[in-house]
């Protein structure tokens, strides 16, 4: 029987802390994922007095809810950045995702964080020939711009890290890598908490309101029984950001649910002979599918943008299973043991931003690359909030934007839903003539 719940929260440890929070701290961050336990970390070591609040029980989102994918980069191509942004930042943007993969990953390693953590790589495949050509032609600029471990894969090189017949060809990035979601937020918990931080669940904020500096300078943070007093406030909530604690940021942030399934222990031998390069593996298709083999080398999992728009677990099922069977028709018959959804946080730019609104922080907006950038994003803004006169990241230079229309409840995600949809079917047109040609 299918279990609604993330296949990473199994025989994981909980952490609770039934203290009632201080009355005042140097800094509140409002969310306890990534990005709120990185720079709770930074800050705490620099020593400030900080307090982190979550609404829900702590790693209850999206932290604890992805791929565990470990890569570098953001949905923007490089001509795309260019044209927007000019050469100089669109350079500093493809750095810059760089550098949150290796930030990251060394956060892992030198903290010895028990995540299960593989240099495996990802491939990237190619839906469509055009695809290969395009991602080529990308990859040329990106390393033009910097020396960057990622080559292509021709498809008769295929074999060696997929076995299927469904792609023409990929990119393959060297430095990649995966986690065990729940463990890595687990061990960036204790190292916060070692740091000093102290950290709250079942905590909503539910405002924030900015003093004059006629009376007393800060914020008073406001939940349902407690108010404290602080000096900064830092906003780390991306997909789970709430119209009634922040308009603004409500407006400037999607939040797009994600879907992801595993399957029963099917055995390692099994596994390896479907993904025998052991990769991370992303389509280049619209819908944006996504899988790998668990740590434990047993089982696969999956996960896609089943819909747009809010849907139970139970109603995206049917769309997991179906497109995992389309990339491992073996698979037919295998039972599903888990199956869960979570939000991504989207920016209307595509790109991560590090902002202040009000004398309110905020870092979010990572687009499904959070399990690098958001650690990589929160030691940023942890950093600015030490310096705020210094730009500390190109992150501040792509502005939060929103949309006409657009208060925090995206009703248009339905439409953006059917459009994928739609475009989706006409790839599989172009894939059928591409196949007739060859």
């Amino acid at each position: 029987m299918t279990k609604f719940t993330p296949f990473w929260w199994e025989g994981q440890p909980q952490f609770e802390n039934t203290d009632v929070p201080p009355s005042t701290a140097d800094i509140v961050i409002v969310g306890a994922g990534y990005t709120g336990l990185s720079a709770a970390l930074t800050l705490s070591k620099s020593g400030k007095n900080v307090i982190v609040l979550d609404s829900e029980m702590i790693g209850f989102g999206a932290s604890t809810r992805n791929g565990g994918m470990l890569g570098s980069g953001h949905k923007v191509s490089t001509d795309q950045a260019k044209k927007k942004y000019g050469e100089d930042i669109a350079a500093e943007l493809h750095k810059e995702a760089n550098a949150s993969l290796a930030f990251t990953t060394n956060l892992i390693t030198v903290n010895n964080i028990d995540c299960e953590f593989q240099a495996c790589g990802r491939l990237r495949t190619s839906w469509l020939p055009k695809d290969q050509v395009s991602m080529s032609d990308n990859l040329r600029k990106l390393k033009a711009i910097e020396d960057f471990n990622s080559k292509m894969i021709g498809p008769g090189m295929m074999p060696k890290s997929i076995k299927t017949d469904l792609y023409f060809g990929g990119q393959f990035y060297q430095d990649h890598g995966s986690v065990h979601p729940r463990k890595f937020h687990y061990g960036l918990l204790k190292l916060a908490l070692e740091a000093g931080a102290k950290v709250f669940g079942s905590r909503p904020v539910i405002k924030v309101t900015q003093l004059s500096k006629l009376k007393q300078d800060g914020f008073d943070v406001l939940t349902p029984n407690l108010k404290i007093h602080c000096k900064q406030v830092l906003m780390a909530t991306n997909g789970y950001t709430r119209s009634n604690l922040s308009k603004y940021l409500s407006r400037r942030v999607l939040p797009v649910p994600s879907f992801v399934i595993t399957t029963v222990d099917i055995g390692k031998d099994k596994v390896q002979s479907l993904l025998p390069g052991g990769h991370c593996m992303v389509e280049t298709r619209k819908r944006y599918c996504y899988y790998r083999p668990t740590p434990c080398g047993t089982r696969i999992m999956l996960g896609t943008r089943a819909a747009m728009h809010s849907i139970s677990a139970e109603e995206a099922l049917p769309t997991l299973r179906k497109m995992l069977l389309e990339i491992f028709p073996s698979l037919e018959g295998v039972e599903i043991s888990h199956c869960w959804t979570g939000f991504t946080g989207f920016s209307f730019s595509q790109l991560p931003n590090l902002s202040i609104n009000k004398g309110v922080y905020s870092a979010l907006g990572y687009c499904g690359n959070g399990v690098a950038m958001a650690p990589y994003l929160g030691h940023m803004a942890a950093l600015k909030m030490l310096n705020p006169d210094h730009k500390v990241t190109v992150f501040e230079s792509t502005p939060l934007q929103t949309r006409p229309y657009y208060f925090g409840k995206p009703w248009f995600l339905p439409i953006a839903s059917a459009y994928f949809r739609a475009f989706d079917l006409l790839d599989y047109y172009r894939r059928k003539r591409s196949i007739k040609k060859n």
